[in-house]
């Protein structure tokens, strides 16, 4: 889960004290970004979940608990029959090296495929290159696994996120660990019965994009 360490640091020659470590069991939404510390102690962020759709919240870490939504991108909903919720999984790749992504299987308590033992694949590259996967809400992911698909959004070699090492290795290898990467993430989910191999496409924008590029000109393993 992510992690929001709060410290006094209202002495500017002096170092930072009573650090407290919060995370979601005290509330907090799964993903955190941009904290404002407002009066008498109150924060406010953005946030959001595998569920819940990026919003505003209020934060008060002097009695925790759950925070106050001040205002959210969306007031759409969905019932917890429809939502895939995502896994994080970590797989090997080129090199002896280990990878990672967010895995989403198929979500719709209505249908059930009886024809088919794997479900198509979609995997998903993020841009940046040094950017990093998401698990807040997101439709354009939910819209797939809600129709029978599973998606994977791979946090390939160059991801923030996994530490300084594993950020260089795109050094000079922008093109082919990123590609690596996103093959081994499908080939890890299709040897485990959770995707059809046969049925593997891939997307994504910005520097996303160069690797679906890539994937799809060097390699054998996407039909998209």
């Amino acid at each position: 889960p992510p992690v929001l360490l709060v410290a006094d640091v209202r002495a500017p020659d002096k170092p930072a004290v009573d650090i407290v470590r919060y995370d979601t069991h005290q509330g907090l939404p799964r993903t955190i970004s941009d904290v404002v510390p407002g009066s008498h102690g109150t924060l406010y962020l953005l946030g959001a979940g595998p569920a819940t759709p990026p919003a505003i919240y209020r934060w008060n870490p002097s009695s925790p608990s759950s925070p106050e939504i001040l205002r959210s991108s969306s007031k759409v909903t969905f019932p917890d029959s429809l939502l895939s919720t995502p896994t994080r999984i970590e797989f090997p790749t080129s090199g002896g090296l280990t990878s990672f992504g967010y895995h989403y299987p198929p979500k719709n308590d209505r249908y059930r495929c009886t024809t088919e033992s794997s479900p198509p694949l979609l995997v998903k590259a993020h841009g940046g290159p040094t950017s990093c996967a998401s698990t807040a809400y997101d439709p354009s992911i939910q819209f797939w696994t809600s129709r029978g698909f599973s998606v994977l959004d791979v946090d390939y070699s160059g991801s923030t996120g996994y530490g300084k090492d594993y950020r260089r290795r795109l050094r000079r290898r922008w093109g082919v660990a990123d590609v690596d990467d996103v093959c081994a993430g499908a080939a890890f989910l299709a040897q485990r019965g959770l995707a059809d191999p046969q049925r593997s496409c891939i997307d994504g924008r910005s520097a996303g994009g160069f690797t679906v590029l890539g994937a799809l000109t060097f390699r054998d393993v996407f039909r998209a």
